[in-house]
């Protein structure tokens, strides 16, 4: 980065981000010319090059700009309850509504990953390795209350990970046929009800 204001710096990468994915909708990556994004973004192509060196470079804010998303409404649905459950089933409502909203982002953020290099690939696997741990000590924290019974939360942190990914995915034959609340609500019955202790 060529800029200094981390505020500007901020809101360039997420006017970059944004103009990317309307070409990257398109066109996909390949066939996306940095032109083509510096003009969805609204930035002279000179101005691009304060942010990036090279296309690859775009592809991996991309990703960033999309964990960023997802990591930050996540943690604002945090509110401290005092049943680990309680709190456990708010981070899934949340999480499945961001696959909603961003299922755009998510899809091209899962076909598009391959393409990185390694040192950005890295780093997004780094980051996805943090959630999956939040995700398990979430669930480990149900099993220390007596809520959940589960010998190997690292397998069901992945399982509600893919199950987020599966609506982009699968959303072109869900949403024709059920709401997005019954979606939401399917997935976590599913989750819920192979977790719970039974009496």
């Amino acid at each position: 980065m060529k800029i200094k204001n981390a505020d500007l710096v901020e809101k360039k990468k997420q006017q970059i981000c944004r103009g990317a994915m309307r070409v990257f909708k398109t066109k996909g990556f390949h066939a996306a010319s940095i032109r083509e994004i510096a003009e969805a973004s609204q930035v002279s192509l000179g101005s691009l090059y304060d942010y990036i060196e090279k296309k690859e470079d775009i592809l991996f804010l991309v990703h960033q700009h999309g964990l960023d998303q997802i990591y930050s409404r996540i943690e604002k649905h945090m509110v401290p309850h005092s049943d680990p459950h309680e709190q456990f089933i708010n981070v899934l409502q949340e999480l499945f509504r961001i696959s909603i909203d961003l299922k755009d982002e998510l899809m091209f953020i899962y076909t598009e990953t391959r393409h990185l290099e390694k040192p950005y690939l890295n780093e997004i696997l780094r980051r996805d390795r943090e959630f999956l741990d939040f995700l398990e000590s979430l669930i480990k924290k149900c099993v220390n209350s007596g809520s959940f019974e589960c010998r190997n939360p690292a397998i069901y942190a992945n399982i509600i990970s893919f199950l987020g990914v599966m609506i982009p995915m699968r959303g072109w034959d869900l949403f024709p046929k059920h709401s997005e609340e019954e979606v939401i609500d399917a997935l976590i019955h599913l989750i819920d009800s192979g977790l719970t202790r039974r009496s």
